[in-house]
């Protein structure tokens, strides 16, 4: 018998299941090759899914630079097919697997896809993020690759702004591992920007995994596709 992982990642959280995956029955030309196991826990199915937006990264990341340059919908589905169809080695990384894993197979949203894949980037060219200068708040934030995030757009201008007004501590987050103390820890140190970053009236919902991908892929954009931002004096902090 072999084992395969499926890995679900929602809006709400990560979970992972195992299924044992066993041989068709005989005479069978396909049988029932998949049965539901245990659950993993969010730490260790959202370390598994980092893994592979890494493997990604290192194997195709030009797709992976087409994909997050996308601006629709349509335009985000074609490069994702793109960037995920063909021969991959990307489903037998990490340590939890062994002589009877076939791999892993991912289910996940868009937007937390996306945040991954951005960090993973960031990741590899850390000290051009390090230096980003802190720029002034702007009254309103505007990109056109909200169009193909699949977020509240509420959620994409904060983290524009968080991006652009404390890049230090949202690196800082990036490297810390997901749902540890340390990430917890750097949220915290985020908070007061995340506030005055929330567009008046507004309140976000969603995990930690779901604002954690939003923070990076909007650092990866200040850098991949900058916009001119004016030098005058900050906003002064919006009253909630």
């Amino acid at each position: 018998m072999r084992v395969c992982v499926l890995l679900v990642v929602s809006a709400i959280g990560l979970i992972a299941s195992v299924a044992a995956v066993a041989e068709p029955p005989i005479g069978s030309r396909l049988g029932d090759r998949v049965v539901k196991g245990a659950v993993e826990d969010e730490a260790t199915s959202a370390r598994h899914a980092q893994e592979y937006a890494a493997c990604l990264v290192n194997r195709r990341a030009d797709k992976v630079q087409r994909l997050l340059s996308q601006t629709n919908d349509a335009g985000y589905k074609a490069a994702y097919k793109d960037l995920t169809t063909g021969p991959i080695d990307c489903f037998d990384m990490g340590d939890d697997l062994n002589d009877v894993s076939a791999g892993w197979r991912f289910m996940i949203p868009a937007d937390i896809m996306r945040g991954m894949l951005a960090e993973q980037l960031i990741k590899h060219d850390v000290a051009r993020y390090a230096v980003l200068p802190v720029l002034p708040r702007q009254r309103t934030y505007s990109r056109t690759w909200y169009g193909a995030t699949n977020r509240d757009v509420s959620v994409d201008e904060m983290a524009t702004c968080v991006s652009e007004t404390d890049a230090p501590d949202t690196l800082s987050l990036l490297k810390t591992e997901p749902y540890s103390d340390q990430e917890g820890t750097a949220f915290a140190a985020l908070g007061p920007t995340l506030g005055a970053c929330l567009r008046a009236g507004v309140k976000v919902a969603g995990n930690r995994q779901s604002l954690r991908a939003a923070l990076a892929d909007a650092l990866y954009q200040r850098v991949a596709n900058p916009v001119a931002v004016a030098t005058g004096a900050p906003e002064t902090a919006k009253a909630h």
